[in-house]
């Protein structure tokens, strides 16, 4: 459960990935999460998490790694003054 509810970032451990997580309300929402070869879509709630669909992995293709403009724009400034 704790899983399911952290932010979504660039996060792989191994056979299991969090690929997508949508809020629909303050307690719930909807995570995709790999295992292996498959999908599963899990349903979120602070009651607890329930099986919604299990599909195919190959329908659900890895997110692209975040980009943080705030830390872009240090390594920047970092860059600009280191010789």
């Amino acid at each position: 459960m704790r899983l399911a509810r952290r932010p979504l970032g660039s996060r792989s451990g191994g056979a299991l990935t969090v690929v997508a997580r949508q809020q629909l309300s303050r307690g719930s929402s909807v995570a995709v999460v790999k295992v292996a070869d498959r999908a599963l879509v899990l349903g979120v709630s602070d009651a607890g998490v329930s099986l919604l669909a299990d599909a195919d992995a190959a329908l659900f293709p890895e997110p692209a790694p975040l980009e943080n403009p705030v830390v872009e724009q240090a390594l920047k400034l970092f860059r600009k003054s280191t010789p």
